[in-house]
């Protein structure tokens, strides 16, 4: 009789052992997709930028361009801006595209490698696009100089000089900022979904 009743036990045990494997596993599955859920979305802040900047550059040249002809500056230079803008556009779009399918279902080491891949990729990057808009800006600068000094006033000379450099010294440095605070929020966006992979495998 006692053996029986063990046995009854040992049944129940096994049962409610299975029972809690089942809600574990369930409730992992459910961790993992509130996981990628929220990567799609801290992920399509970056999307929608990039597309931003698909639309509003060749308007900003088209805007622009009037400008260069007005103050008589070099071609070269505004196709120099072109090829830069242009380059600048479709390097994001390649570096910071990863598929849906890659964060909805996607092997999550694979979407965790692939991450930190971009990151680098971005780093280096945006060391290209400083580099690119420091020689844009001299070349701009020499120019707004040369054009200055035609001025056959000395008085006029004087202050369009101090308007056209310290005009474009402030618009350059806001440039950058701006660039530098898009770049590490992208960088932080990154960081923060590669550490909740972390957890979700580590607890898998």
């Amino acid at each position: 009789m006692e053996t029986n009743d063990n046995m009854t036990e040992l049944e129940q045990m096994r049962e409610q052992m299975n029972a809690f494997k089942k809600r574990l596993n369930e409730q992992q599955i459910i961790n993992e997709q509130l996981v990628r859920n929220s990567m799609g979305g801290k992920m399509s802040w970056i999307k929608n930028f990039v597309w931003g900047e698909i639309i509003l550059v060749p308007i900003f040249l088209l805007m622009f361009a009037p400008v260069y002809a007005n103050m008589g500056l070099s071609w070269w230079l505004f196709a120099f801006l072109v090829v830069g803008l242009v380059a600048d556009v479709t390097g994001d779009f390649i570096i910071n595209r990863i598929p849906k399918g890659q964060l909805l279902s996607g092997d999550l080491v694979e979407t965790s490698q692939r991450l930190a891949k971009m990151k680098k990729q971005r780093s280096q990057w945006f060391i290209i696009g400083i580099v690119f808009v420091t020689i844009w800006f001299v070349w701009l600068c020499a120019e707004l100089i040369m054009k200055s000094r035609a001025v056959s006033d000395a008085s006029s000379h004087g202050a369009l000089t101090y308007v056209v450099i310290g005009g474009a010294v402030v618009g350059g440095i806001i440039g950058v900022i701006v660039a530098c605070l898009i770049f590490r929020k992208m960088q932080n966006t990154n960081n923060q979904i590669i550490e909740q992979i972390k957890q979700i495998t580590n607890e898998n």
